[in-house]
């Protein structure tokens, strides 16, 4: 394909490059399928590195003694960077070179990774000792007591947790350029008969990311956190420490290989400007102004369709929000699965099944092109399913373990007057064991009153316990005989997943067309901001009160109350499904509202042709458009 380039009035507007290096052989990479390639590619860098932080978080409050509430701040700040510069920078970023914004947030991403390193290449590995180490000698019935804790942070813990929340924030601004500026470039650009079957595209290249960072995850811990000595352990010791620092140099170098691959595009493509031009389109170069602005919010807030469309994402993301963030906790406390393999199952599930729907959706609307309520409709339907299948789940767990103990006015209590002498410590760690009969669970081998030296290494069992005397108690938790509802599970999951799926690209394509598209990059932002405050950020607060109040047997560190080691599995089911169920139901109805008001939204155009809700602005034209020949 030859290139015959005519520069319009603003020179250098379509023109493909870097600084002087522009036009001639670049203007090849002037295309909408190149531009979705390094988008999507660029999304996937995103996804993996969330995911990615996900799998190495408890390896990091393991290394630097952080707890689990400074950890879920840490996390939480990641939105907390994208609501500070959503709507003002996406207003900015929409009067500019949209491309430009979103590599500079690209090379964000690849500075905080880097950041994020800082703590390993500050205090280094940390030491331990690994001479008399005994996971099992403390819960022994007659010692009655545990090693001392080590009850202060320190420098290392809080210097280091500082450094994590800056380096999440700064991730939260250099991700949020690119949900917004970056799509409503392709919008700008594109076809847009042919949007849905591009966003398809981009979905499916962004989910391999999750994929790929909880193998990066899984790889990275793998090794010892200092790759050139030998600890003398494996992995599986509860002293290992993996390499959690790892993973950030590949995603950095990612993140900067991808800046120099989305910095070149033009402000415009030449295809679209030209199709812009001969349909009388003119293009906006007004400056900024806090009056413009005030304007744009007004017109935006007034948008019904645009302002039901984002309560209803809003209210659907709280709801779905808990299982996202504490799926693997779900699977342990209701099926027994261990968190590798609840990442892993959840993790293979949502990716083919959300693909599977994403790219049906994308083909369906491109052929038959619906009509904009029937769009909404099917995002109706397709959460009344949703309803549906966590209403089905309430009902759909594990026998609970008959753990030994007994209500009291504090919570369950594991003190019988089988192990009452045994004064079994608090602080004592879970070490679960079953009567071999599977008849009872005991917390760990000091509350089923097993002396030292009651554990026979032949048999692998533990005998002459105060509590089951007669009965061998073997060493693990119950086995739980409920695959069959565990396949239901998944199944109602993959089903989900792909109806949930399909509804994407339509919601996309109706929020892109109620507003104006000098409005469109600060529409996007409004939703992501809405977002951030009301779903993002509280809900796994939200869901991580509820499952502590589905709680049995609580840990304690320094005498504090610390994480939980047991659940009730019925009440985790009740509390989780049904207050996602209600949410989600509240979303249903807001999208009522939107398939109400999006009579007559015009989302589709004739070939050749600008869609009508594009109205001329006021610069002018250039007199000759870009010629380009085949």
């Amino acid at each position: 394909m030859s290139v015959n380039y005519s520069p319009p009035a603003n020179e250098g507007d379509t023109e493909c490059g870097f600084f002087c290096w522009k036009g001639g052989s670049w203007q090849i990479f002037t295309s909408t399928k190149v531009y979705v390639l390094v988008y999507g590619l660029i999304g996937l860098v995103h996804f993996a590195l969330g995911s990615y932080e996900v799998a190495i978080i408890t390896t990091i409050e393991k290394r630097f003694k952080i707890p689990s509430r400074t950890t879920g701040l840490i996390m939480s700040s990641w939105d907390i960077g994208s609501l500070i510069c959503l709507v003002l920078l996406t207003y900015l970023g929409s009067k500019g070179h949209k491309p430009r914004w979103v590599a500079v947030g690209t090379f964000v991403i690849a500075i905080s990774s880097a950041i994020m390193s800082l703590p390993h290449l500050i205090y280094g590995p940390g030491t331990f000792d690994n001479s008399t180490y005994d996971t099992t000698l403390n819960s022994k019935c007659e010692l009655g007591a545990v090693s001392d804790e080590v009850c202060t942070e320190g420098e290392e813990s809080r210097l280091s947790s500082i450094i994590l929340f800056i380096a999440n924030t700064l991730l939260g601004i250099g991700t949020c350029v690119y949900y917004t500026l970056g799509i409503a470039y392709l919008d700008d650009n594109a076809r847009k008969n042919k949007m849905p079957l591009l966003l398809a595209g981009i979905m499916a290249i962004r989910m391999i990311g999750p994929t790929l960072g909880f193998m990066l995850g899984s790889y990275a811990l793998s090794i010892y956190i200092d790759p050139t000595i030998n600890p003398g352990i494996t992995s599986d010791d509860p002293r290992w420490v993996g390499a959690w620092w790892i993973g950030f140099v590949p995603i950095g170098i990612s993140s900067i290989f991808l800046t120099l691959f989305i910095w070149p595009f033009p402000r415009h493509l030449p295809r679209a400007y030209n199709r812009k031009i001969e349909a009388g389109i003119k293009f906006d170069d007004t400056q900024t102004s806090f009056k413009d602005f005030k304007l744009m919010m007004k017109r935006l807030v007034k948008n019904k369709v645009l302002m039901y469309n984002t309560v209803s994402a809003t209210l659907y993301m709280f709801g779905m929000m808990g299982y996202w963030t504490f799926m693997p906790k779900y699977l342990e406390t209701q099926f027994q699965q261990s968190a590798s393999q609840a990442s892993f199952i959840t993790g293979a599930v949502g990716l083919i099944c959300t693909a599977l729907g994403v790219l049906t959706s994308g083909l369906v609307i491109t052929h038959f092109k619906p009509s904009p309520q029937s769009l909404a409709l099917w995002n109706v339907i397709v959460e009344a399913i949703d309803v549906i299948g966590h209403l089905s789940y309430a009902y759909l767990g594990c026998p609970t373990e008959n753990l030994q103990g007994h209500w009291e006015s504090e919570g369950w209590s594991l003190t019988e007057s089988c192990n009452s002498f045994c004064s079994c410590p608090p602080n004592i760690k879970y070490n679960p064991l079953c009567a071999q009969d599977g008849s009872v669970l005991f917390y760990s081998p000091c509350h089923a009153g097993c002396p030292t030296g009651s554990f026979n290494t032949t048999l692998k069992v533990y005998q002459n316990c105060s509590c089951l005397p007669d009965i061998p108690i073997v060493p693990g938790p119950c086995p739980l005989q409920c695959a069959t509802k565990f396949n239901i599970f998944i199944a109602i999951l993959c089903i989900m997943s792909y109806f949930s799926a399909t509804g994407r690209a339509g919601n996309t394509i109706i929020q892109f067309r109620s507003v104006s598209e000098d409005d469109k990059a600060v529409s996007i932002g409004l939703t992501e901001a809405f977002l951030s405050t009301f779903a993002f950020i509280p809900a796994p607060i939200f869901y991580g009160a509820l499952l502590d109040y589905g709680c049995l047997v609580w840990g304690t560190l320094c005498g504090e109350q610390g994480n939980c080691w047991l659940y009730d599995g019925r009440s985790v089911r009740y509390y989780m499904n049904f207050t996602a169920s209600f949410f989600i139901l509240l979303a249903t109805l807001a999208d009522v509202g939107v398939w109400k008001y999006s009579y007559g939204l015009e989302i589709y155009e004739e070939e050749g042709k600008e869609p009508q809700e594009l109205q001329p602005l006021d610069s002018k034209p250039p007199e000759k458009p870009i010629e380009i020949e085949k």
